[in-house]
């Protein structure tokens, strides 16, 4: 049912991803692990085909996992970062969605740096996406068609760039869904591409003229749970 996109900077955290998308109750298609910037990587065995491809020189995330989906084989797509984990139930839960819909998981935040952990849930509206990102990559899924309407991830983009996808897939008519549910583990630290705040704040201000958006404030997933501009926002159930 599923082609999952595993794109990797890092193969050392790849144990913990796989482990994760082995132990769901429903099982994908596939798993396209593409390694950025080298080789293909030696996988081993697990209980669902893997496609390992190695890009090299390193293209960027947009265009690595773009070419994933290029390669894959299913009609529905999920993505995993290197760093996260999904829960047992989560592609079983975001199914019934996917088929027509971006379906999205709530999620828990852990910043594995500081050493502390929250829930991650926002009540989703068109009007929250256009002030703010409520959606975790790794917490996604969409149909193949849907993907390719909008032309796939923005490959000039190497920040933002997931944001950006769900802008234009809404403008484009896609209906986006919050499954309210938590079934995925959200992982940062210094070794995020969003640790470099210089270039956060450089192509932040990029995505807002592309986008026509004013005098947003420039949050992360981490912020936007003690900001009060998102009070309202935040689904306290």
């Amino acid at each position: 049912m599923f082609s999952v996109i595993l794109p990797t900077t890092r193969p050392d955290l790849l144990p913990r991803a796989l482990r994760s998308i082995a132990a769901q109750s429903l099982l994908p298609a596939e798993v396209l692990v593409v390694h950025d910037g080298g080789p293909a990587l030696d996988i081993g065995r697990l209980p669902f085909p893997v496609r390992s491809i190695g890009i090299q020189p390193r293209q960027g995330p947009s265009a690595v996992r773009n070419a994933a989906v290029a390669l894959s084989t299913s009609e529905l797509i999920a993505f995993l970062d290197d760093d996260d984990e999904w829960m047992p139930e989560h592609l079983a839960s975001l199914a019934p969605a996917a088929g027509r819909a971006l379906a999205f998981c709530d999620a828990e935040l852990t910043n594995e740096s500081e050493g502390w952990s929250a829930p991650f849930r926002f009540r989703f509206t068109p009007a929250l996406l256009r002030r703010t990102n409520p959606i975790i990559l790794s917490g996604i899924a969409l149909p193949k068609e849907a993907f390719w309407r909008v032309g796939g991830f923005d490959a000039a983009l190497a920040r933002y760039e997931a944001w950006d996808f769900f802008l234009r897939l809404q403008e484009a008519g896609v209906e986006i869904v919050r499954v309210p549910k938590a079934t995925l583990h959200y992982r940062f630290s210094q070794r995020s591409a969003t640790a470099d705040d210089g270039a956060m704040a450089e192509a932040f201000a990029r995505f807002c003229r592309k986008h026509g958006l004013k005098d947003l404030p420039r949050a992360n997933f981490a912020s936007m749970l003690r900001d009060p501009t998102f009070a309202a926002d935040r689904d306290g159930a």
